[in-house]
């Protein structure tokens, strides 16, 4: 009892395997379509978080302006060289502190960098963080008293 014959057999090999050549061809072509897809979804989620970032940083720059602009001043404030008055343009700061300041700096000198202001009593690091792109140290002597940083 035969089912096929030899010619038929010669046949349903053949199209298995054009079959199985097809899906050789479809698997390639899957796996480096995907390869593609995947690349470009990787570079779509790198542009858009450093298009987020840049804006995030935009955002930052321009709020800094904001409160400068708001407390009326141009530029960050140099804490070497401002006075009481100028001192207490900034938030947090009162006559008592502006004072602090001032007597640190004629006692010990120079702030060489704005951190330097925790070495005098009564500012700590949350104070210094509200001033963060308010204020300078410049110890250069050539600036005027009372200016602001360039």
């Amino acid at each position: 009892m035969k089912f096929f014959t030899t010619s038929e057999k010669h046949i349903l090999v053949f199209l298995a395997l054009l079959l199985l050549c097809g899906l050789v061809v479809k698997q390639g072509r899957d796996y480096f379509q995907r390869s593609t897809v995947t690349n470009k979804v990787l570079q779509e989620d790198i542009s858009a978080a450093f298009q987020e970032g840049y804006q995030r940083y935009l955002e930052t720059a321009d709020s800094g302006a904001e409160i400068l602009w708001a407390i009326g001043l141009e530029r960050p404030l140099d804490i070497n060289h401002a006075g009481i008055d100028e001192l207490q343009v900034l938030p947090g700061i009162g006559p008592v502190l502006a004072k602090k300041i001032v007597v640190y700096r004629k006692k010990n000198g120079y702030f060489q960098t704005v951190q330097d202001l925790t070495k005098v009593k009564g500012i700590g690091p949350k104070l210094l963080m509200r001033w963060e792109g308010l204020i300078a140290a410049t110890p250069n002597s050539s600036v005027k008293r009372g200016s602001t940083v360039e």
